[in-house]
């Protein structure tokens, strides 16, 4: 089953962006997973203004709505996530968000898709998978 990291859901939410039809593609398969780290390093992004909303409750409210009706299964959090992702970072130089969904993903036995495959091609024990080959 596949994992998915903060860029997909981003790009399936952003029709300007150029990843956006792959995005949407996975998400409408369906049988997909969530990084439960996901949406918090989505709302980090929207409070830095890096990503700009105009009304923040309508967003998490249609994003609720896109979980809902995607099926897309949130990952519970758990403590080991913590302990391997700092294991991650300690030994492939990852941020702290890309080593909790690397994390996730080999705790949980799931496929991470992610297009940042620089962070991810290399990392032994992780089941990775670049969008463009799904």
């Amino acid at each position: 089953m596949p994992l998915l990291e903060t860029d997909i859901l981003v790009a399936a939410i952003d029709p300007e962006d150029p990843n956006h039809h792959v995005a949407r593609r996975i998400i409408e398969e369906g049988r997909v997973h969530l990084s439960p780290y996901a949406l918090i390093e989505l709302d980090l992004l929207i409070r830095s203004n890096i990503i700009k909303v105009r009304d923040y409750s309508k967003f998490w409210s249609k994003i609720e709505e896109l979980l809902k009706r995607f099926k897309i299964r949130m990952v519970k959090v758990r403590p080991l996530h913590f302990i391997k992702a700092y294991e991650l970072r300690r030994n492939y130089e990852l941020t702290y968000f890309d080593s909790l969904h690397a994390a996730t993903a080999i705790i949980e036995s799931l496929e991470l898709i992610s297009f940042d495959a620089k962070a991810y091609s290399t990392i032994r024990g992780l089941k990775y998978k670049h969008p463009s080959l799904l």
